[in-house]
């Protein structure tokens, strides 16, 4: 009994690494297809699609089955749904990776992109607007922001140490700057990593959805036109099969659950 116990302490570090391997294996087979479908797109769209699906199918399996939800492969996934032209869940795994690195300035850039591309227009109301323009700077990427950050905090405190020794009228004055940066940038980057500026919960994935004004089809049409793939959203509360949401510029109606994927 001693003897098999020792051997299936023995076994485990080779079995945990052989899955691991397969892991690596599978990754680099959806990334090998994902290449393969970029070159094949301009000469063999249909061949390209395919392509496109195998890598999605490989992805899908590592975060579902093997349960390697990483940021990395959220992103590769979003990437295989846009080049597929699924803008709908390339948003929603856009997110899905921010949700997971907040930080991450490429997961940023891909998201704004896609959300350039919906189709759905929701212009910002006068105070999203007034906040854009008062926190202009935290729009910057996250590499900026931390540089500045890093250079307002360690200059503040060097300035500190300095007037331990002289005064001047320009040694308030740099202590105010640098106190300055380093708050702004430190706020921002904590509201970044905290996702405080990102509400949303859910994103459509069809190609177009009626919204509602209640959780059924007996409801009047909320809008004159449908909602489509890639609209974000806030959930306000689920009733049954139908989620009661609120759009980025504050409107709100109801959409069927099928309709749509939470982000978390």
């Amino acid at each position: 009994m001693r003897r098999l116990f020792l051997l299936i302490l023995t076994m485990l570090p080779l079995g945990l690494l052989a899955a691991e391997q397969d892991d690596q294996r599978l990754f680099t087979e959806a990334n090998d297809l994902f290449a393969r479908a970029n070159a094949e797109a301009l000469v063999n769209p249909s061949k390209a699609q395919e392509l496109y699906q195998a890598s999605i199918l490989k992805y899908q399996f590592l975060i579902e089955q093997r349960k390697l939800n990483s940021a990395e492969l959220q992103m590769n996934l979003g990437n295989a749904y846009f080049s597929s032209g699924e803008t709908g869940r390339a948003m929603l795994h856009y997110q899905r990776a921010q949700a997971l690195d907040p930080l991450n300035d490429e997961v940023r850039h891909n998201l704004e992109y896609v959300r350039s591309l919906t189709i759905d227009e929701l212009p910002e109301t006068t105070m999203q607007r007034v906040k854009h323009a008062l926190s202009f700077w935290h729009r910057w990427p996250v590499a900026l922001r931390g540089s500045l950050f890093a250079v307002g905090h360690l200059s503040f405190w060097a300035l500190v140490a300095w007037s331990l020794y002289r005064r001047g009228r320009w040694l308030y004055g740099g202590l105010a700057v640098s106190g300055l940066l380093s708050v702004l940038f430190g706020v921002s980057l904590l509201v970044s990593h905290q996702a405080w500026d990102n509400p949303v919960d859910g994103v459509v994935v069809e190609r177009e959805v009626i919204a509602r004004q209640g959780d059924g089809i007996i409801y009047d049409n909320a809008f004159s036109s449908p909602l489509h793939a890639g609209t974000e959203f806030e959930v306000l509360e689920r009733r049954g099969d139908w989620y009661h949401i609120q759009l980025l510029n504050g409107d709100s109606c109801w959409l069927p659950t099928n309709s749509s994927e939470l982000v978390r």
